[in-house]
């Protein structure tokens, strides 16, 4: 199955709606993820919004999630199971040159962003919506098409939970839907938290080391093969 998962709409203001389309994104709206799981398909959801996606630095791996807990409720009332899941590598994945609202406040540039970003969406926040400008990885150049550092993510799908067994009046009981979303909500920090160790332990996380890693494991192979052909050699010319 082909998870949906739900974007802004701006997403299709451009030649980029139909490829996102490829891998499962639907455009966001009040009543998309009803629909979706009363129709049966399974639904990714990040209840950070735009929020998440262009964190401050020093923001990395937090949640910014709304208070209401309304994607709980929505969930109970399609009868679907919710599966948190947590993240960890995407948040650090570009070298940040210049932050998302710096470049809103530049001359010029931030009035051609701002203006960019209304017509996608007058809504939108501009310091919120905007991409930062990134580093190209090792050269430290900036550049306006952001390119990630070759590194690991890493992921982990929590327990899940199934709404069936949520004894609670979807109409109702709002401290105990809080409280669910509070537990999810501290489910996904703990997975990170996680995650998080474990990368620290993995001295793979980076591209550069998983090459240098199979090259070393190479080199024992090509220093064997080149001794027998020289051991080949050698006997032959003893038989002559």
């Amino acid at each position: 199955f082909k998870v949906k998962g739900l974007a802004h709409p701006g997403h299709w203001g451009g030649p980029l709606g139909p490829f996102f389309e490829q891998f499962g994104a639907v455009k966001a709206g009040p009543m998309t993820a009803y629909k979706l799981l009363k129709a049966g398909e399974q639904v990714l959801l990040f209840p950070g919004g735009a929020r998440e996606v262009n964190k401050r630095v020093g923001q990395e791996y937090q949640l910014f999630w709304k208070e209401s807990a309304d994607f709980v409720r929505l969930a109970a009332r399609c009868d679907a199971i919710i599966v948190p899941f947590a993240a960890v590598g995407a948040d650090d994945a570009y070298d940040v040159f210049m932050e998302a609202d710096e470049l809103v406040q530049t001359p010029v540039i931030g009035d051609l962003v701002k203006a960019g970003i209304a017509k996608v969406d007058p809504n939108l926040d501009p310091a919120e919506a905007a991409l930062p400008i990134t580093k190209i990885p090792g050269l430290g150049l900036p550049t306006l098409v952001p390119v990630p550092n070759l590194q690991r993510l890493y992921f982990k799908v929590c327990e899940p939970i199934d709404t069936r067994d949520v004894h609670l009046s979807v109409k109702g009981d709002a401290q105990g839907w809080q409280e669910l979303y509070d537990g999810i909500k501290g489910t996904v920090v703990a997975g990170m938290q996680e995650l998080l160790e474990v990368r620290a332990a993995d001295d793979q996380r980076d591209v550069g080391a998983r090459i240098s890693k199979t090259v070393r494991s190479w080199l024992p192979a090509f220093s064997i093969t080149k001794v027998d052909n020289r051991g080949d050699h050698s006997q032959g010319g003893h038989r002559n």
